[in-house]
């Protein structure tokens, strides 16, 4: 499934969501500059930030880099090729702000716990974030705690889990069959 600017629109607060928060729990790690200090929307290392999950090929310009997301937007609104993906920022902008917030702040063992609080924040669901990590405590820590550990490895690519889940994220509409399938960008 190739990524569009018209199919972004598409989606619901909860979508953008959970495409955003699997990419970054799948990834686990921070997109990062050859300085391995900058955070980078897409580093040369293939490894993107939140909003690098959510920029289309045919908008995405290196430039950008050093850029902040509603600047991007701003710059886009003028154009024809990039009006759609300013509305669709538009429409999200508080929550991108806040998952890429996560992202440059926080390193990836607290992302599930930053994550739930913007679930929690935004009035969605956490579904996402257990099926990748487990279920919330039960205890409910307060959001110093740090997570439970890392991401286990193996729930990220249990391709088992994959299969029983269909589909996953929710914005997809076609079965996968592996975990592979789930790759936002064609």
């Amino acid at each position: 499934m190739k990524l569009t600017s018209g199919f972004l629109l598409s989606l619901t607060r909860q979508d953008v969501f959970d495409v955003i928060a699997w990419r970054l729990l799948f990834q686990d790690a921070r997109a990062l500059g050859p300085d391995r200090i900058k955070n980078m929307y897409r580093a040369p290392d293939g490894k993107r930030c939140a909003i690098g999950w959510i920029i289309p090929d045919d908008i995405y310009s290196p430039a950008f880099e050093s850029t902040g997301v509603r600047d991007i937007a701003a710059s886009l609104a003028e154009t024809d090729h990039g009006r759609e993906f300013a509305a669709f920022v538009g429409a999200h902008v508080a929550m991108l702000c806040d998952l890429q917030g996560l992202h440059d702040a926080y390193p990836p063992g607290e992302w599930p716990v930053r994550l739930r609080l913007i679930a929690q924040k935004y009035e969605l669901a956490e579904t996402v974030v257990e099926r990748m990590c487990g279920p919330r405590p039960s205890h409910n820590p307060p959001a110093v705690i740090a997570p439970r550990g890392p991401i286990p490895y193996g729930c990220l690519l249990d391709l088992g889990m994959a299969a029983k889940i269909k589909q996953f994220p929710t914005a997809f509409a076609h079965p996968v069959e592996s975990v592979h399938e789930l790759e936002l960008m064609a």
